[in-house]
């Protein structure tokens, strides 16, 4: 048995020794289930190189944290065990007749953590997130690959926007409401991992909303948070507010997608707010939304 790895980014919550018994418990069933494997503690992901399938594992570190440690084998194994929807043969099955595939396309908003071991089809967003072309396998979220979509002989704006017509319909968002909401903001919700795609398109959602629109968070991905853009000392306090609950819902999972928050407004492409994934805050808002709120900062301070 090795010693036990110092804290990592995608587990911090653990003490070495407590990172160790759960990367115990993975090996052990990674290797009782599929044999040969790779774990990569720095990085946070095994490897089964005879099925080319790549798990990460701070989503199911997660959802273990959440539980009692005597039932952390049981969650590993059934996380684990999705893996043989995800192997090659089985993809390339599921993937290769596009018209067959096309009514379980979706489209949800990722981290860049969710694409480092793929070439995923997606569109770029402000501060480091993605629009993620992905298949819904029985509530699974599988990101489609580059090497899959090259051979449908579709231009990908056109299978986005399906994507995204079928998350619109598909994958219903509600509000949060009674005392989980601590501030005047909103919190949706869905139950299923492509809900944040709403974002997208999110006139839809959230119609009452004016010109100025709102700051939009997606701390995980059954998860937007929504405070709408007022240029007043209100507004700075309730974002605040947001951006903090937001921040905690992150870290604590499962499910993670981003800390960071976005301004989207009414038929305008979103833009970063503000950064919160370098240990710190940073208000990245544009001119003129950025220099009103400093002012309303600055004005709070010499109160």
């Amino acid at each position: 048995m090795s010693a036990p790895p110092v804290s990592c980014a995608w587990a911090p919550w653990w003490s070495p020794e407590q990172l160790r018994d759960f990367l115990n418990h993975v090996e052990s069933v990674v290797h009782a289930r599929f044999g040969e494997h790779t774990v990569d503690e720095v990085d946070g992901t095994v490897t089964v190189e005879d099925m080319d399938c790549v798990l990460g594992l701070s989503n199911l570190a997660q959802t273990c944290r959440a539980a009692d440690p005597e039932d952390w084998r049981l969650i590993i194994y059934s996380h684990v065990a999705r893996l043989d929807d995800f192997a090659p043969d089985i993809l390339a099955e599921r993937l290769g007749d596009y018209e067959q595939l096309q009514p379980d396309l979706r489209v949800r908003v990722v981290g860049a953590h969710h694409l480092s071991q793929i070439d995923a089809v997606s569109d770029p967003l402000p501060l480091g997130l993605s629009a993620c072309l992905s298949v819904d396998l029985d509530g699974a979220a599988c990101p489609v690959d580059r090497s899959y979509f090259s051979e449908w002989g579709v231009e990908q704006g056109e299978v986005m926007a399906a994507a995204l017509a079928n998350t619109l319909m598909d994958e219903p968002l509600s509000p949060l409401e009674g005392d989980a909401v601590p501030g005047q903001f909103r919190i949706l919700t869905g139950d299923t991992l492509f809900v944040t795609g709403h974002l997208l398109d999110f006139a839809r959602t959230v119609p009452d909303v004016g010109d100025m629109g709102a700051v939009v968070t997606v701390p995980a991905a059954h998860t937007i948070m929504v405070c709408p853009v007022e240029l007043d000392e209100q507004f700075v306090d309730d974002s605040a507010t947001m951006l903090a609950a937001s921040y905690i819902r992150y870290l604590a999972g499962p499910n993670s997608v981003s800390p960071n928050a976005l301004w989207w407004r009414p038929g305008h492409p979103l833009e970063g707010f503000a950064r919160l994934d370098n240990q710190a805050f940073e208000l990245v808002a544009p001119d003129p939304l950025r220099s009103q709120l400093w002012n309303n900062l600055q004005t709070k301070r010499d109160e």
